[in-house]
């Protein structure tokens, strides 16, 4: 009977140090959310914004890190691209979790370095933006 106790008293012990846990290294996220629309059409000649059709964006959205693309030099973006987080957005829907940084956010065929595509992911903050996107097919 003894044997059972102690048996049982292992048991409970062992069950309840698992349940520790290791707070080391976790980095606290936050939610991104948002619409993202997305348009295809000529630029030369250019077209008035007002003039341009958009829909809801269907398709793969890199969040590369800004710190990263600042120090790519020569490397290359396709490889930086690939490393980065990678989202599948449906009908214009966006809501990600991100670590805290600085990112910009690109759909898998445009390429756009400016502040309307740049976020700043802030501790407890959930950031509300939308995404406009251009793919020009016209130079």
């Amino acid at each position: 009977m003894k044997t059972i106790y102690f048996l049982i008293f292992v048991v409970v012990l062992v069950s309840l140090s698992s349940c520790e846990k290791n707070n080391y290294n976790i980095q606290t996220q936050t939610n991104l959310m948002g619409d993202i629309k997305y348009g295809a059409g000529d630029c030369m000649p250019i077209i008035d914004e007002s003039l341009r059709v958009y829909h809801n964006y269907n398709g793969d959205v890199y969040f590369i890190m800004k710190s990263e693309l600042d120090n790519l030099g020569n490397g290359s973006f396709e490889e930086l691209k690939a490393n980065s987080i990678m989202k599948t957005v449906i009908d214009g829907n966006l809501n990600i979790e991100l670590p805290l940084d600085t990112f910009l956010v690109m759909p898998s065929d445009v390429y756009l370095y400016s502040d309307e595509n740049t976020v700043i992911i802030k501790n407890n903050i959930v950031l509300n933006k939308d995404f406009k996107f251009w793919k020009c097919t016209s130079y």
